[in-house]
């Protein structure tokens, strides 16, 4: 999964305002489901048999991604399983591919980071046409780790854990996450600099959180609930009968405000814009 994650500085102070933010804005019900590939799309349907050339076809399950239905597909050859995920128009997403079908650059990296470690599995992503490869290894003292690396063979990510970033983050992470569980936390490698992409559960449920390297707070996803009254009245009027895909309050100040980012759907496309904390439309985001 390819992780967009650099978002605007925030005082450190900030956390505390939102430390019980909500989890993912994913609706209630969007468990995968094990589906026939006759009741696949045609325009998914023709990528997956694209895919699959001579290997056998064993489960599909119907998901959902950013608001739109995927469907993710187990394929067996001489007896090596891959798995695929191809979106309802037929795009493809991401495919697992082995250390021989990765570029030479992005092999290189791979085996440096392998180090004594062992290889796990290789996804290769595709999103708006950048393509990224994310990484699965069992470390030499037996714990799982990933990380990414782009086609040009920049490592754009590696997982980490509390113990080993510094201890301005390390603060700021324990502050953001408060009574919650941490889950995984990512350090981004970005043009401008890198920054700390955590995942953490409470209540069974999970969300996210970015920190810089200096130990500000980023951003900090959230959902439609937990935003004052009158952000969630400016939400509902320009979605109208769309679809939320997710919140994040930004920390990077925009007329004068922090506000909240809302990425959501409409009509079939990307709906995304930003409110200000008292309501006001601060305009369309790219």
């Amino acid at each position: 999964m390819t992780k967009q994650l650099c978002r605007s500085y925030a005082p450190l102070a900030l956390i505390l305002f939102l430390c019980c933010a909500p989890a993912r804005n994913i609706p209630a019900g969007n468990s995968p489901k094990t589906i026939l590939i006759q009741d696949v799309p045609s325009a998914a349907r023709k990528t997956i048999q694209t895919e699959q050339g001579h290997a056998a076809l064993g489960e599909i399950q119907l998901g959902e991604e950013d608001g739109k239905k995927t469907y993710t597909v187990n394929l067996t050859e001489d007896g090596h399983e891959r798995e695929l995920i191809v979106a309802e128009d037929g795009t493809l997403l991401s495919k697992e591919v082995t250390l021989e079908e990765t570029p030479p650059p992005v092999r290189n990296t791979i085996q440096g980071q392998l180090r004594q470690g062992s290889l796990e599995s290789i996804e290769k992503t595709l999103d708006d046409d950048e393509i990224n490869y994310e990484v699965t290894m069992t470390a030499k003292d037996g714990t799982e780790r990933s990380f990414t690396v782009g086609v040009d063979g920049k490592l754009l990510s590696v997982q980490t854990t509390l113990a080993e970033v510094p201890a301005p983050v390390r603060k700021a992470i324990e502050s953001g996450i408060g009574t919650g569980k941490l889950e995984s936390i990512d350090h981004m490698f970005e043009d401008d600099g890198t920054s700390y992409y955590v995942e953490f559960s409470r209540e069974g449920k999970v969300r996210d959180l970015s920190v810089g390297e200096d130990g500000r707070l980023q951003s900090m996803q959230v959902f439609l609930s937990e935003t004052p009254a009158a952000v969630q009245s400016t939400i509902k009027d320009k979605l109208g009968s769309g679809q939320i895909v997710r919140i994040d309050r930004s920390f990077e100040q925009r007329n004068g405000v922090f506000p909240y980012e809302i990425e959501g759907r409409k009509d079939g496309k990307p709906f995304n814009f930003s409110v200000g904390p008292r309501g006001k439309f601060l305009g369309m985001d790219d």
